[in-house]
C-alpha cells in the first residue's frame, strides 16, 4: 500500500477520486469514487457543508473499494479559476555546443509570477536558433536556445478554500494541478503520441485545446456558450 497514490478531481459537475498503484512502473487503478458536485458552481460555494459532503462521499467510495485510508492526495482542478498559458525562455550560447548544464541554466531562468496564483510549469520542447525543434538539443551548435513551456495558474482563492476543506478531512495536499496540462503531458510521454498530440478538454463553461503538430506547441481556450 506504500505505492498507492490518490487524485481528487474537483469539477463544477462532479467530484472524482482515483486511488492507483504505480509499483515497478506497473500502473493499476485500485479504487474509484464519483459524486455530483453539490453546493459548488465551479467558481463559488453556495453551500459549504454540501460541498464538503460531496468531496467526502467521493473519497469514501474510493477508500472502500481499495480498502485503504487516504492520507494525502493530488488535487486536480477543472474550473475557470485555472488559466493555461504558453511561455518561452531564451539562452544565448553564441554558437557553442549545447551541454546538459545549459539545459539546467535555461530551466532555472525565473518567470514573472503573480502572487495571486499557484504556478505549475511543464516543459514541452526546445528550439535551436528559432528554426530546429527538438526534445534533446544536447550536442548541437546553437546561437540561441529557446525552451517552450506551458504554465498553469490556479487562483489562490480556490486553493485557500480547498486547503481548509481538506484540512478538515485530514488529508494532506501534495500539489494542485489542472486537468488540461496534466492529461496532455501524460499523453505526450506515450511513444505513439510523441510528435503529434491533440487534447480537447471539455469543461462545463469552456474548452481547452492543446495541439502539438510536428513538435510545435499550440494552445487555445474557447467559451462553450455557443454549444
Amino acid at each position: 500500500m506504500d505505492s498507492y497514490k490518490t487524485i481528487v478531481e474537483i469539477g463544477s459537475f462532479s467530484i472524482k477520486t482515483i486511488i492507483y498503484s504505480e509499483l515497478n512502473k506497473d500502473f493499476s487503478i485500485i479504487g474509484t469514487g464519483k459524486t455530483r458536485s453539490r453546493g459548488y458552481t465551479g467558481e463559488e460555494i453556495e453551500n459549504f457543508d454540501d460541498f464538503i459532503e460531496s468531496i467526502k462521499n467521493s473519497i469514501v467510495q474510493a477508500e472502500k473499494q481499495a480498502n485503504y485510508i487516504i492520507k494525502d492526495a493530488y488535487i486536480l482542478i477543472t474550473n475557470q479559476s485555472v488559466q493555461v498559458k504558453k511561455t518561452q525562455k531564451n539562452l544565448d550560447l553564441n554558437g557553442s555546443i549545447v551541454e546538459k548544464n545549459d539545459l539546467r541554466k535555461i530551466s532555472n531562468i525565473k518567470i514573472h509570477k503573480n502572487d495571486n496564483y499557484h504556478y505549475n510549469i511543464y516543459n514541452s520542447h526546445y528550439i535551436i536558433d528559432d528554426k530546429l525543434i527538438t526534445d534533446n538539443p544536447v550536442g548541437l551548435n546553437c546561437n540561441k536556445l529557446t525552451l517552450i513551456s506551458l504554465v498553469s495558474l490556479i487562483d489562490m482563492k480556490q486553493i485557500n478554500l480547498l486547503n481548509n476543506i481538506f484540512q478538515k478531512l485530514q488529508i494532506k495536499i501534495l500539489n494542485y494541478l489542472d486537468s488540461t496540462t496534466s492529461y496532455y503531458f501524460y499523453l505526450k510521454k506515450k511513444p505513439k503520441t510523441k510528435t503529434n498530440v491533440v487534447l480537447i478538454d471539455y469543461g462545463f463553461n469552456y474548452i481547452n485545446i492543446i495541439i502539438i503538430k510536428n513538435k510545435v506547441l499550440h494552445f487555445q481556450k474557447k467559451n462553450t456558450t455557443w454549444l
